[in-house]
């Protein structure tokens, strides 16, 4: 039986973007499906954070388009989840695990700072975690890795069709990036999950796809990146990459793996 096709959440289409005249990203054409977890990789400078701003609307391209939903992305914004690699705040300030995860609903219609229904959704958002436990700790006072969990439950409270995440694991050691990525796959079963990373080999297999970004989407045989190519083609930024899937202009595409 054929497997039924999925619906196009994000469509990248002829995507020019410069910052004060020089282009970072060119000609870029990109279709990612519901629920696939794509990985985004590319040296420093290459774009792939731009690329993310662009689909979360907080950039806009200096030529092509960019849909998420079928629709421009500050349409689309509330049905999006965003987990950047840390929060700023003040240490000192005894700000909770829960008024972190409240924050997600901030400007939310229908949910006040302490309404019943918004502390519910944190908890069930808590749960989702693994950190009901530290509902009342100190953010503070969490490790790396828990403080990341937290982060994501605060995007997740907001009840998202997508998440997007920016170096989840740059701040976190092996163990806690592995918890991390199993969140996430779970996670993968009723939303699209997108990751930029420097590192992506360790988690090649909770991915579905891979979007190589150097300024532009391109081709890569994979399965050929090894060694001296990978030093080659993306300079030191880039750990390791091992996956058997590609990245196209037309679009990236999934090979089996």
């Amino acid at each position: 039986m054929q497997a039924p096709v999925r619906k196009i959440v994000i469509s990248l289409n002829g995507v020019d973007f410069s910052y004060n005249g020089e282009l970072v990203l060119q000609d870029v054409n990109l279709k990612i499906h519901e629920r696939e977890m794509i990985g985004i990789v590319g040296p420093n400078g290459g774009g792939k954070t731009t690329l993310l701003r662009l689909i979360l609307g907080l950039l806009k391209p200096r030529r092509g388009q960019v849909l998420v939903f079928g629709q421009p992305p500050e349409k689309s914004s509330h049905r999006l989840g965003y987990v950047p690699q840390h929060m700023l705040y003040d240490n000192r300030f005894p700000v909770s695990v829960l008024d972190v995860v409240l924050m997600g609903l901030t400007g939310k219609s229908g949910f006040g700072p302490f309404a019943r229904a918004a502390v519910r959704k944190a908890e069930e958002a808590l749960a989702s975690v693994n950190l009901s436990e530290f509902r009342n700790s100190a953010f503070a006072e969490l490790s790396g890795g828990q403080r990341q969990r937290v982060l994501i439950a605060r995007a997740l409270a907001a009840s998202p069709d997508m998440l997007l995440f920016d170096e989840p694991t740059a701040n976190v050691d092996t163990s806690a990036g592995e918890k991390l990525y199993q969140i996430l796959g779970q996670l993968n079963e009723r939303m699209t999950i997108l990751v930029v990373s420097h590192d992506i080999g360790f988690v090649n297999h909770h991915i579905s796809s891979v979007v190589c970004v150097n300024h532009q989407v391109v081709v890569h045989p994979t399965s050929s990146l090894a060694g001296q190519n990978i030093i080659d083609l993306y300079g030191n930024d880039i750990s390791l990459i091992r996956h058997d899937h590609r990245c196209a202009q037309e679009g990236h595409q999934c090979s089996s793996s």
